[in-house]
């Protein structure tokens, strides 16, 4: 028996409740034999059907969340996302749920996929990176998660790949889970799937489309030499076909979604390319609430005391030190100069901490009777498997060196001990943590590698990765107490390295992609603080100031929706190509017309006319209430409110008519001013000036500089001041100078001096 009833969603769309499925808990002759056997009590048919119609009264989603314990937060989130789905204006365009690096998104996105079941939608297919591995490890994580689905048939799982020959009918009525690769052939057998004749069913669904790392693979525009239209990648034009075939929601799901956000929001008057793809900037976001638990960039990268212990996460490594672990080089690195070549000082100081840091949380743990962990350490300091090589056959020779140095009892060794000791020691104590005597923590280090616990594995695709993943989790198991991983991209996106306390990195291009970049940051994630303790972040002095600027970005980007600076549905994203770093590859937005903001610059419209006298007249007179009279002529600016700001704008809008080869959003204007004013307590500054007569043939600099006119105005513009400016010049106008008519207000924003440089895409690519 089935129940439903409808009752209106988010928008006035109705809305299906969860549909209560009740049925036997178990067959009759099973209930029967466990009578029987005395392992059921007399009553205990009747206890046990109201126990099982009782939990099957809940939704899915709310017996995953009471299983899981989800905090109030995060259900707020789900039952957030899950609600914007429903109520999309265009269920064509995607939503995002925007999480930071390895914060728990995979469970954020799988309650919302059960919350999805609670309701009308039948199907979930959830596309992961291109890798085996990720796909492996994410069917793991919906097995161990819908355990309870599955083991009762209400839910069948499978990767795509790995397809049952023939689905029956009573597994076609439970909800489907299909994991796919976002790679050709995976994403061929989901269409074939539902183009089957057998399974004609499935087409008529409702599925719910979830994108694990949105802006890897599912978006990049390509173009031929001797063609002059932008066409998307594979992957892409198969993804869309799934939106087009099916009734299809999209949740876009990632932490490094500036492609996405700078995307056009509608492709089709686009003058770069002649095809229509599907939407890929997301209609809304919901961003995914920080656990307790979480270490991220503000503990690698905030500025933190000498109190704290996070002060001493980070150490310096020279660059010559990275370029002499990039190509085989036996008299840059000699074998009879391991102890003393500086071409490794780094290298050789960060193997020593990391095994004197198991040793003091492993006798931490001890003195609080809690289970000893393993650990690990990442070197990713190039892509090259050659470079891998080298790094792998350098580390392996240290490490024979140091166990041989631990058998011998070498005052090298402890020499190298006392300096990890030293550094160790001030962050411990500045977490008010126990740290061992030097005595006991030297015994317990010889131990750990004379005993042979070191282990050191290349993690390339020259390696097959599958023997290195734990069978349960799909993470890299660690074999031994101290591991050390050497590799290249595969560490990055999904791969989830456990009890990760050491990172030696030195990923260096001429210019940064902050999405790449921030998918290398393995170190992010749950995390005991004791553990946070004994953490070191190795790397360069260069890199290291431009990952402090791509958080600076990821910060931005968080704070500013979560302050709705961008509600107006225009993305600020901050750029600075000249400081070396950008958002994202030019590939992903070939077809994008992106509008750069340097400090100071201007935004503003032109190339417009203005409306007719009659109706012009009526909009100046309303906005001499709202422009202050002290403001008007002073030459200097005059504080108002954001909200006085946006209605000034919207007054002035209507007044302006954009020629046929001009292109404006007012949204993105709104949006700027929405974006400083936060960070200036939602003030903006005012300049107004009259008595301006721009004849109308000048008035295409889109630069504004022109426009602004005078040296003293421009000197104003670019004096200090931490708010942004909304600078109005009010021209006569007129038929005389080439307006319809006048006077009108022109407006302009500048941002401040000192603002970040960010970027933004307009709605339509022109």
């Amino acid at each position: 028996m089935q129940r439903s009833k409808s009752r209106k969603g988010i928008g006035g769309r109705p809305r299906k409740e969860p549909t209560t499925v009740i049925r036997l808990p178990l067959p009759v002759a099973e209930i029967a034999r466990q009578l029987a056997d005395g392992l059921l009590p007399m009553g205990g048919m009747k206890q046990l059907f109201e126990q099982q119609h009782g939990r099957e009264q809940m939704g899915f989603y709310a017996r995953l969340r009471d299983r899981r314990k989800d905090d109030s937060e995060l259900q707020a989130c789900i039952e957030d996302v899950i609600s914007k789905l429903e109520s999309a204006a265009d269920p064509d365009k995607p939503g995002m749920l925007l999480g930071k690096i390895q914060s728990g998104k995979t469970r954020a996105f799988l309650g919302v996929m059960a919350r999805a079941f609670d309701f009308d939608y039948e199907i979930a297919i959830v596309l992961t990176k291109g890798t085996k591995t990720l796909a492996t490890q994410t069917v793991k994580r919906i097995a161990r998660d819908f355990r309870e689905f599955i083991d009762d048939d209400e839910v069948i799982l499978f990767d795509i790949m790995q397809t049952p020959d023939s689905l029956t009918k009573a597994e076609l009525r439970r909800k489907i889970v299909i994991v796919a690769k976002k790679q050709v052939n995976n994403l061929s057998r989901v269409k074939a799937l539902f183009d089957d004749e057998k399974y004609a069913s499935l087409r008529t669904r409702r599925i719910l489309l979830i994108d694990d790392e949105a802006d890897m693979a599912s978006i990049r525009f390509t173009k031929k030499s001797n063609d002059p239209d932008f066409d998307q990648g594979t992957i892409a034009n198969q993804m869309d076909d799934l939106r087009r075939s099916f009734r299809v929601s999209f949740l876009q799901v990632t932490a490094t979604p500036y492609a996405l956000y700078l995307q056009p929001g509608d492709y089709e008057n686009s003058t770069k390319t002649k095809a229509v793809f599907h939407p890929k900037r997301p209609a809304f976001t919901e961003i995914l609430p920080i656990h307790s638990a979480y270490v991220g960039g503000d503990d690698y990268f905030g500025g933190h005391g000498a109190d704290d212990p996070r002060y001493y996460l980070y150490v310096e490594v020279d660059d010559r030190e990275h370029d002499a672990l990039r190509v085989e080089d036996n008299r840059v690195i000699r074998d009879d100069r391991l102890w003393t070549s500086d071409s490794i000082k780094a290298l050789r100081r960060a193997i020593i901490t990391f095994l004197l840091a198991i040793v003091v949380r492993r006798l931490q743990q001890r003195k609080l009777d809690q289970p000893p962990q393993k650990y690990a350490m990442i070197v990713h300091n190039d892509t090259q498997r050659a470079a891998h090589d080298w790094q792998w056959s350098t580390v392996g020779k240290l490490a024979k060196l140091f166990e041989k140095a631990a058998d011998d009892d070498d005052a090298k060794l402890k020499s190298a001990f006392d300096e990890a000791y030293a550094d160790l020691k001030k962050s411990i104590e500045a977490d008010a943590g126990f740290m061992p005597t030097s005595k006991e923590a030297y015994i317990e280090l010889k131990h750990l590698l004379s005993d042979g616990e070191l282990n050191v594995q290349r993690v390339n695709s020259d390696v097959q990765l599958e023997p290195l993943l734990d069978s349960e989790t799909a993470e890299l198991r660690l074999r031994t107490k101290a591991n050390i991983f050497i590799g290249g991209s595969i560490l990055d996106r999904g791969i989830t390295v456990p009890n990760l306390i050491s990172f030696y990195y030195g990923r260096n291009p001429k210019r940064m992609q902050a999405d790449t970049v921030l998918q290398h940051s393995r170190m992010y994630g749950a995390r005991p603080k004791a553990d946070l303790a004994v953490t070191r972040f190795y790397t360069s002095r260069g890199v290291y100031n431009r990952l402090v600027q791509i958080h600076s970005l990821e910060t931005a980007l968080r704070q500013a929706f979560l302050n709705g600076a961008h509600e107006d549905g225009v993305v600020f994203i901050q750029s600075d190509a000249r400081n070396g770093f950008v958002p994202c590859a030019p590939s992903k937005i070939s077809v994008s017309d992106v509008v750069a903001i340097k400090p100071s610059g201007i935004l503003l419209p032109t190339k417009f006319d203005t409306i007719a006298q009659t109706h012009l007249n009526k909009t100046m007179k309303s906005l001499d209430n709202l422009i202050p009279g002290r403001a008007i002529g002073s030459k200097a600016f005059t504080e108002i409110t954001l909200e006085n700001a946006i209605a000034i704008l919207d007054a002035i809008e209507p007044t302006l008519v954009l020629d046929d080869e001009g292109s404006f959003e007012w949204g993105a204007m709104k949006g700027l001013l929405r974006y400083y004013a936060s960070n200036a307590h939602g003030k903006v500054q005012l300049l107004a000036e009259s008595g301006r007569r721009l004849d109308r043939q000048a008035s295409g600099d889109r630069s504004g500089l022109s426009i602004l006119g005078t040296a003293e105005l421009r000197s104003l513009v670019l004096a200090p001041r931490a708010a942004p400016a909304l600078i109005l010049l009010k021209q006569d106008g007129g038929p005389a100078l080439g307006w319809k008519a006048g006077p009108f207000w022109w407006p302009m924003i500048a941002s401040p001096p000192g603002a970040k440089p960010c970027v933004f895409a307009t709605k339509v690519a022109a």
